[in-house]
């Protein structure tokens, strides 16, 4: 079973985009996440005890803005050494990433991000399923299936009802026939996971909202993507896809273009 694990950003009104972004784990391969995530945490906070829940936002905090504990314990190259150990731990796992960048000035009044970026979201996890499938030998294991796990916010009881309907009715483009339940919701602090995907929206979030190309850079490779180099576990839903030159742009309009 292969589960994936669902953040958010975006959802300040201020935020001209949104994003909804995460990684799909084969089960096997969740423990060696987390005790890197551990690890990481023994070794700069070795007094404590209960899990240090790592988020991307304090750890990019600039000199002189608040820092909210335990990260007020270090200067700021202290704080960006372990966003750097952190995305390289994303990096090394065997994971698949998935974003939905949504420009919210293309969509209409009665369009919600969330509920868009889900739908998405959850069809493109659903083809990856499917591709597996029809790719590998199913000779030792039956058929793989997938979960999804979101972080746990103000969002849930909103979004407990968009995926019901998803998953008994299906999306806009056809039926769910590979993930076996409605999203669960828990708590970011208790799932490592949930910690990686907050750090992968973060990162997609910085590059289509300000610019930073750098860590987004590192990771594109680690995006869904088929025998052919289509990228599918990227998604930008914006009113001039022609004038965008981001990867997973150009890879549509050249697939449209036959070039690949």
């Amino acid at each position: 079973m292969y589960l994936l694990y669902l953040y958010e950003s975006g959802t300040q009104p201020s935020a001209r985009h949104f994003v909804l972004a995460g990684v799909s784990v084969y089960e096997t391969n969740i423990r060696w996440a987390t005790d890197r995530l551990n690890r990481i945490q023994t070794q700069v906070f070795p007094d404590m005890d209960e899990n240090v829940l790592f988020h991307a936002s304090p750890l990019r905090a600039r000199e002189g803005e608040k820092v909210l504990p335990p990260f007020d314990r270090l200067d700021r190259n202290g704080r960006l050494e372990i966003l750097n150990q952190l995305y390289d731990a994303a990096l090394r796992m065997y994971g698949t990433f998935f974003a939905v960048v949504i420009e919210k000035s293309c969509l209409s009044d009665s369009d919600d991000p969330y509920e868009r970026a889900l739908e998405q979201v959850l069809s493109r996890f659903d083809h990856f399923l499917r591709r597996i499938n029809r790719n590998a030998n199913r000779q030792d294991r039956g058929q793989d299936r997938g979960m999804v796990v979101i972080a746990d916010s103000n969002f849930r009881v909103k979004l407990e009802a968009v995926a019901n309907q998803l998953t008994s009715k299906g999306t806009q483009w056809g039926d769910l026939r590979n993930i076996v339940d409605i999203p669960f919701f828990t708590l970011s602090r208790n799932s490592r996971l949930l910690q990686i995907a907050d750090l992968i929206a973060n990162s997609v979030y910085g590059r289509y909202e300000h610019g930073h190309a750098a860590m987004f850079d590192r990771m594109l490779s680690k995006f869904d993507q088929d025998e052919n180099g289509r990228m599918h576990g990227l998604l930008h839903v914006t009113a001039n896809r022609s004038a965008c030159y981001l990867p997973c742009c150009l890879t549509r309009r050249l697939a449209q273009a036959g070039s690949i």
